[in-house]
């Protein structure tokens, strides 16, 4: 089937802008509009189920022609235990994909919309259709690779690799959780002007993602996979897509959903201008001076100029991004109180996952990423002369802190695995300034 992926990724591209598509099906008879748009949302969920179906037969089966059996299963007898590969091995994407679309389309129920107009309820629906898909779209590489469901010219004469996957299957549900929940606050961050059918959406959205988060980094942490060496190591893209995601949900929950009410009380915005162009240039030296010196600190990169070279070719094209993001309010992208900075921190977001296509080092950005983010929503507090100015206090913590972890990851074997460790705090600190500023 060779045009299997392709029509999934179309109807993928589909739920990116399910508005529009439910507006244009609406031109046709009410039977014909509930049809329409029925199909293009169910049909992705039954494709997927359908690469399911197919590997668990191939598993039960014993078919040797099958990559995944062909490399665990080879010479063993089926048993009902050997389906847990569908979980934990090759087809971890396949799962996570086919929960994830399911959730899209079940928010529409969420207990915590339950008093919401259904307008709203819908809208909530489309945005976090669109978060999901964006999040497998940019990671569709790394999950669906042509490798895993094309024959190759040989397979191993017998198994080559462990027949209980590569995945622990508690944290496989844990990161998928992550991702649903951040489409939540994704909908909340990416909607303006309906704050108040938001109030318990938000903090039972925020509770669950900061456990959820939690027990990921706790179980990155105890698998010792932040001590992977990201260069020299191939095949962590899965691991690598994982911290990604990770990134998004700390970015969405301590910058983003604060940040949009922050944004809100920010007033006419006198030296509105000056504040974006401090941002920016902080910004720029943020993520080279940071990016640079993790390169540095690994073996690979740690004599010659390299790094250098690596952090400024990261920074641009986090830069080229930003750039283009920024013209969107002239063409009606501006629904936002700052549009600017809410474009900034979309940017944040998603630039890793995009990076990550061109650019092997992506996750070595993270960190400079995190501390610009931190940034993005007390920097304008701070320079806009009729905005509300934050606890200099707050400031001063934040500096110190911020600091102070680049410094203590800086003499450790591995700086990036203890930022990516520690490197939340300045976020949760700029958190609490914004929440303290909103207060008052």
């Amino acid at each position: 089937m060779p045009f299997f992926f392709p029509v999934l990724i179309f109807f993928l591209c589909l739920w990116l802008v399910a508005n529009k598509v439910d507006q244009y099906c609406r031109r046709f008879s009410p039977t014909v509009e509930k049809r329409l748009t029925s199909a293009y949302r169910i049909i992705p969920i039954l494709m997927v189920a359908w690469l399911m179906i197919i590997r668990a037969r191939a598993i039960i089966e014993r078919d040797v022609n099958h990559v995944e059996v062909a490399n665990r299963l080879q010479g063993s007898d089926y048993a009902l235990g050997d389906l847990k590969l569908l979980f934990s091995g090759d087809g971890v994407g396949e799962f996570a994909l086919l929960f994830l679309l399911i959730f899209s389309l079940w928010t529409f129920n969420l207990p915590s919309m339950k008093q919401s107009p259904m307008s709203v309820r819908k809208a909530v629906q489309s945005r976090v259709m669109l978060y999901v898909s964006a999040c497998t779209l940019l990671t569709f590489w790394i999950f669906f690779p042509e490798s895993n469901y094309y024959t190759p010219d040989s397979l191993p004469l017998q198994s080559t690799m462990s027949v209980d996957g590569d995945y622990n299957i508690l944290m496989v549900v844990v990161a998928i959780l992550m991702i649903a929940f951040s489409g939540e606050l994704f909908a909340i961050a990416s909607m303006h002007n309906l704050d108040e059918h938001f109030i318990v959406l938000q903090k039972r959205a925020l509770v669950k993602v900061y456990v959820v988060s939690g027990v990921l980094i706790f179980g990155l942490y105890q698998g010792n996979y932040l001590e992977t060496n990201w260069i020299s190591q191939p095949g962590n893209e899965k691991i690598i897509a994982t911290i990604i995601f990770l990134s998004q949900t700390l970015i969405l929950a301590f910058i983003c959903v604060p940040g949009k009410r922050s944004d809100n009380l920010l007033r006419v915005g006198e030296g509105r201008t000056n504040s974006f162009a401090i941002m920016s240039i902080l910004s720029l030296i943020i993520l080279i001076l940071v990016t640079s010196m993790v390169l540095r600190q690994t073996s690979e990169l740690a004599s010659g100029n390299r790094y250098i070279e690596e952090s400024l070719w990261l920074t641009a094209s986090f830069v080229i991004m930003v750039s283009f993001t920024q013209l969107l309010p002239r063409y009606g992208f501006d629904a936002a109180a700052r549009p600017e900075y809410w474009w900034l921190r979309i940017t944040l977001l998603f630039s890793p996952a995009l990076i990550y296509w061109f650019n092997a080092l992506a996750i070595f950005i993270i960190p400079g990423l995190w501390l610009v983010a931190a940034l993005s929503i007390v920097v304008p507090s701070i320079i806009e002369k009729d905005a509300k100015t934050p606890s200099q206090l707050g400031l001063a913590l934040l500096l110190i802190v911020s600091v102070g972890i680049i410094f203590i990851s800086s003499v450790t074997e591995n700086m990036l695995s203890n930022l990516l460790l520690l490197g939340s705090i300045p976020m949760i600190i700029s958190n609490v300034i914004v929440r303290t500023i909103v207060a008052d």
